[in-house]
């Protein structure tokens, strides 16, 4: 019997496991797994459910937790997730009717009042969760009744003190970061971004921007390398270049060490130089994601509210390319006044970039963004959209459409980007020509194709 289960939920259960999936990559949880760490120093036996790696489908997953025989099940979500989620809590009330059931993550974070409308929820976690979690699982487990449905968790404001990932709650096998297989972990070093696109929901306390040391990182990562013998690390911070000076001190601290494995990071254009890149690389960095969102600069600072000049851009994938550095673009189509035209101008400045991987999304209205509320005042979505989603009543999640434009337009196009982009000779030969070394990447590169010839979009239900 496990005291406690907490659960990655896959988007939705409807056609899941997603059938011929074609992705690189797949990450370990690590939101629901610093909630699990949070509990290490208690006597509770707590489990780590990931629907999303383990492939279940809805049967399966509650015929395990009706076998485990849980007093706790707590349930992260996205909300993309948010169906996924509803389904499991519903189908578990079914069962198990005296089970507690709790919801965290970024939705309910997002619309704390969800908790209200729906009663297979018996109570939600706001915000950062370790703390709040702990305390109320320990209530349970004395046999307190819990007085409330929501909680507001407590801020981290030293990361340092989180302590380590308990890893081990996680089938490791699980996971994959192509070429380097199993052997690589993600890291998260610091919470918050003080930014504020028009797409990015902003929970609560995400402006406040807290960074763990480079001494404890650097720490985490070696024990890391001690135990799975890892080959890579996987930064997933939203901004990893944010504070200079930081970035400086750990890739000082890897070359000093002389850790010796590669690593990948997420960050902005107008927040790299070439003194910073060339250390970055020297200490290991061999992949860097940036958001590009728009080729049109003016639509990208007015509208998306992010003020990168296209010259900043150009040269961060210069410099990228030529020190060695893959790179990788994320793009979305359909913002407030973009038009055809401009949806094809960003394909254009991709060419112009030629990342190694790029994405061509569909800004999805999330809760909490200006996106959203946007879309409401202009009547492009209701304010019960979510929750008819979550409810299965909407299959789709609920995408902003410019004027002038209709949905299946919008999908035409971004199929459309999709195949000029990566069918081009030029991009096929460098990819060959990369990944002539290693059947499996060529095999995955034949197999994406096939995928993004059939349907834009990933794997994973991303508009």
């Amino acid at each position: 019997m496990t005291d406690i289960i907490l659960i990655n939920p896959p988007n939705t259960y409807d056609n899941f496991p997603y059938k011929n999936s074609r992705e690189l990559c797949l990450y370990p949880p690590l939101g629901i797994l610093y909630i699990a760490s949070a509990l290490n120093d208690t006597s509770l036996k707590v489990e780590v459910m990931d629907i999303v790696a383990q492939k279940l489908t809805l049967k399966q997953t509650i015929e395990i937790l009706i076998g485990k025989k849980p007093k706790i099940i707590g349930i992260t979500a996205t909300s993309p997730q948010i169906r996924g989620a509803v389904q499991i809590a519903k189908e578990m009330k079914n069962y198990m009717k005296d089970i507690l059931i709790g919801i965290g993550g970024a939705h309910v974070s997002a619309v704390p009042q969800f908790i209200n409308d729906f009663e297979c929820f018996d109570f939600a976690v706001v915000g950062e969760g370790e703390s709040t979690f702990k305390a109320i699982c320990k209530e349970v487990f004395s046999d307190v009744y819990l007085e409330k449905k929501l909680y507001f968790g407590e801020v981290v404001k030293n990361l340092d003190n989180t302590g380590f990932l308990n890893r081990d709650l996680l089938d490791r096998s699980l996971y994959f970061m192509e070429p380097y297989g199993h052997d690589f972990v993600s890291i998260h070093t610091t919470r918050g971004c003080p930014f504020n696109c028009l797409f990015c929901s902003n929970p609560i306390t995400s402006r406040n921007v807290r960074y763990r040391t480079p001494e404890n990182i650097l720490l985490e990562i070696e024990s890391c390398l001690d135990k799975y013998k890892i080959k890579f690390v996987n930064f997933t911070d939203d901004t990893f270049t944010l504070n200079r000076e930081r970035v400086i001190n750990i890739c000082n601290l890897i070359i000093k060490k002389k850790l010796g494995f590669e690593w990948c990071c997420g960050t902005r254009a107008d927040l790299v130089d070439s003194e910073l890149l060339c250390l970055m690389y020297e200490a290991g960095c061999r992949n860097i994601g940036f958001g590009v969102e728009s080729g049109d600069e003016e639509l990208r600072g007015k509208i998306v509210n992010k003020k990168i000049k296209n010259r900043d851009l150009l040269f961060a994938f210069k410099e990228c390319k030529k020190l060695g550095i893959e790179t990788s673009a994320y793009c979305m189509l359909g913002f407030p006044g973009e038009t055809r035209e401009k949806m094809y101008q960003t394909l254009k400045f991709c060419k112009k970039l030629n990342p190694d991987v790029v994405g061509f999304h569909l800004a999805v209205a999330m809760p909490g963004s200006s996106l959203y509320n946007q879309a409401i005042d202009e009547n492009k979505i209701n304010k019960e959209c979510w929750e008819n989603y979550a409810k299965g009543i909407f299959k789709e999640q609920p995408v902003y459409v410019p004027d002038g434009m209709l949905f299946s337009e919008i999908k035409r196009i971004q199929k459309d980007i999709y195949l000029k982009y990566y069918f081009r000779p030029k991009y096929i030969i460098r990819r060959f020509l990369l990944d002539i070394k290693s059947f499996r990447k060529l095999k995955l590169d034949f197999l994406t194709g096939v995928s993004l010839f059939r349907s834009a979009g990933t794997a994973s239900g991303r508009p």
